[in-house]
Formats: structure tokens, sequence, C-alpha cells
């Protein structure tokens, strides 16, 4: 049996604004949650990068901080070149290092439906007998992405906004909340 995977308000907002502020990069972050059984619920999501979007030693650093204190399910992916629509070798390399006995959820963000109503996530599992990630059919994903989302208040910074400014909390992003 397939797992199925449901994306609450917050971590939909995050995921977005972040792919949202900066359309000119591929954005990497880090999802949170639990996995109960065949259900994998997405309560948060940590937007890692930006800029070091290879596998480098700020990349590497973001991920372990993160670790130490979050419990990480999976990644999400939103590439700058809206021709990509896979997860990259990067996105891939880091669920690979957050497998366990529990499948991993990996997101893809189709920045092309970002200014629709429908649903811009795609997402992403490992084949437990050939290893490679291929995306699983919508009806195994509920996100429940908030109304109006571009327009809710806060900003959004991940571990490269940190790295230029300690003042950033990329872990937690309290100005990011979801509209009523």
């Amino acid at each position: 049996m397939a797992q199925n995977y449901v994306i609450q308000p917050l971590p939909a907002l995050k995921t977005l604004r972040h792919s949202s502020k900066y359309p000119h990069s591929t954005v990497i972050g880090l999802l949170v949650g639990t996995i109960e059984g065949d259900k994998t619920t997405i309560s948060d999501a940590i937007p890692l990068v930006h800029h070091w979007l290879d596998l480098s030693p700020m990349l590497e650093a973001g991920v372990a901080l993160a670790k130490i204190i979050l419990r990480l399910v999976g990644t999400y992916i939103a590439h700058a070149r809206i021709d990509l629509k896979s997860l990259d070798i990067v996105s891939q390399r880091i669920n690979e290092s957050l497998q366990s006995e529990h499948s991993i959820a990996s997101s893809y963000i189709d920045n092309q439906k970002l200014n629709t109503s429908e649903n811009p996530f795609i997402p992403y599992t490992r084949s437990k007998t050939s290893g490679d990630w291929s995306p699983l059919d919508d009806k195994y994903l509920q996100a429940s992405i908030p109304k109006d989302w571009l327009n809710s208040g806060g900003s959004i910074g991940d571990f490269d906004d940190h790295l230029e400014d300690l003042g950033v909390d990329w872990l937690v992003n309290p100005s990011i909340v979801c509209p009523a």
C-alpha cells in the first residue's frame, strides 16, 4: 500500500512563499512532520537554500542543524527553470541521508501552477526495489493551501539568508502565519 501524505496549511504557505521569494533561483527546503503507519503528516517546512544548490558544506551544515532538533520527513524543491519537473540530484541525496525504515516524502513545486487554483505540489517517493524516485499519483497527497497565500504577511528567510544576516530565524520564520 502506498504512503499517504498530508501537507498542513503552514508548511504549504512556507514552501510557496519560499519559492515565490526567489523565482530566479532553485529553492530547496526540508519537510518536518510525523509518520504513523501509511500516513505522513507534514506539519512544518524549513526553507534551506537558494544559493548553495550543490552538495556544499553550507547545505550540509543547514541539514545537520535542522536534524538536531526536528523530525525531518523529506524535502521540497522548486526549480528556477519551468521546464524542469522532477527532483534534482541534490534533493535526492538529501532525502537518501534522511532515509530510515520509513518512506521519505519529497515534493516538487510546479511554479507554473502558483497563480492557478491547481495544486502545485507533486509528491515523489523512492522505490524500495529500484531506488529510483518517481512521482506519486495526486490521490496520495492532500495539501491544505491557504487562500490568498501570496498576500499573507511576513517575510520568509532560509539558511542562506541566515548566513548573510544572523538575525534571520530560518528554522522558525515566526513572522509567517496562516491567514484565518
